[in-house]
């Protein structure tokens, strides 16, 4: 009965996954298409999963009349990641050691966990924070603004302390009785052994620092800074933003109809695909350092 009861839920389970799966490969399959697709089409008969008629005018259209504002933003998202990544990093992984240690290690791992813990309940609000980083901090119209209010994220700083809860409090005392230092455990030997948590974190601050507009949005105002999801942003608000500052429109403009639909849809491409590619190469650590952090945090 239990095997039977067992089969049932594995089904069922693969079945929830092939739909959650279907419901999220769709809508990329659809933006691709209309990215491929000609503007008459799109106008004329609506987004289709199979363009009626292939065509790569569109991504002619954006890199001849905005390639280097694309490029660009490509170049501010990437550089922004991996500073940011880095970044979150340094500081998820050191407080996460600090608070999984015994008071006799370190006597505040308690009321900094607690700490980190309150501020996932309370918080100031928006404006306090918007003016605490545009006024005091100084992090308006410059690339330091793009990651340094995402400094650490508590959910984050959780996994991470639960891969190091992981770890056999004997290692450490054996380094400690072989002469070895707070510093030399935490990097020889806690950091190796907390890998999958790490590598979780990262792909976590990755995809945030990725898909994050907001910090854009509010603290950037010109466009030498705006990300790739910020100028998605700002196609998806306006079309007419295709149109501002061009360069070279007259030979554009006598060859192909201004693509505004399908130009979003370009755009998109160009955000997801990087993602898309690196995703399967961080998913095994990903799952490892999710059941890790949901066991021992």
């Amino acid at each position: 009965m239990n095997n039977a009861k067992l089969k049932k839920e594995s089904k069922l389970c693969c079945f929830v996954i092939i739909v959650l799966m279907f419901l999220c490969v769709v809508p990329m399959i659809l933006v691709l298409s209309s990215s491929l697709s000609t503007e008459e089409d799109i106008i004329k008969y609506g987004y289709s999963f199979v363009p009626r008629h292939f065509s790569l005018d569109t991504y002619v259209f954006m890199f001849a009349n905005k390639g280097k504002m694309i490029l660009n933003s490509l170049w501010m998202s990437v550089r922004t990641v991996l500073c940011g990544t880095l970044y979150t990093l340094v500081i998820t992984v050191c407080f996460a050691y600090a608070v999984s240690q015994k008071k006799k290690v370190f006597r505040f791992a308690k009321p900094l966990s607690f700490f980190a813990w309150f501020t996932t309940i309370f918080s100031g609000g928006v404006l306090p924070w918007y003016i605490m980083c545009s006024q005091y901090y100084g992090l308006r119209n410059n690339a330091w603004a793009l990651f340094i209010p995402y400094g650490i994220s508590v959910w984050n700083m959780f996994i991470v302390r639960g891969a190091f809860r992981s770890i056999p409090e004997e290692i450490f005392e054996s380094a400690r009785l072989d002469g070895a230092s707070d510093f030399r455990c935490f990097v020889s030997i806690a950091i190796p052994l907390a890998k999958s948590g790490i590598v979780t974190v990262a792909l976590f601050s990755v995809l945030t620092y990725w898909n994050d507009f907001h910090l854009s949005q509010w603290l950037i105002t010109k466009a030498d800074f705006y990300t790739l999801q910020k100028l998605l942003y700002s196609m998806l608000s306006s079309a007419s933003f295709l149109l501002q500052n061009s360069t070279g429109m007259e030979s554009i403009l006598s060859n192909i109809q201004i693509p505004a639909e399908t130009a979003k849809m370009a755009v998109a491409v160009i955000a997801i695909a990087p993602i898309l590619v690196a995703y399967p190469f961080f998913f095994r650590y990903f799952v490892k350092g999710i059941n890790v952090g949901g066991i021992k945090g």
